[in-house]
């Protein structure tokens, strides 16, 4: 069975040097999609605010077969609902952190 290998990227990049066996390729590729399930439900917080995550899985020689990037953005109407911290935003209607 060919082994394949699940390196993650947040702000910490994450070699995966074990790797998994998979009977087949579409295995492999379900694994990569839980992979990143299980990246956002980790750190569901964290996520929004970073730069984009990535999934990259090889296989044995290193070359990428597949590549998942998650990527969350805040629009202008979204960062209106964030709490703001006491002193640095204008809105004086926004929640405020002391």
């Amino acid at each position: 069975m060919p082994r394949f290998y699940f390196h993650t990227e947040t702000d910490v990049r994450v070699t995966d040097t074990d790797g998994q066996e998979f009977g087949s390729y579409e295995d492999a590729r379900r694994e990569a999609i839980q992979t990143c399930e299980q990246m956002m439900k980790d750190a569901a917080v964290a996520f929004w605010g970073s730069r984009p995550w990535n999934v990259s899985v090889t296989d044995e020689t290193g070359l990428i077969l597949w590549k998942i990037y998650i990527d969350g953005q805040t629009s202008a109407a979204g960062r209106s609902l964030e709490p703001r911290i006491a002193g640095s935003d204008p809105d004086p209607d926004r929640p405020t952190i002391l």
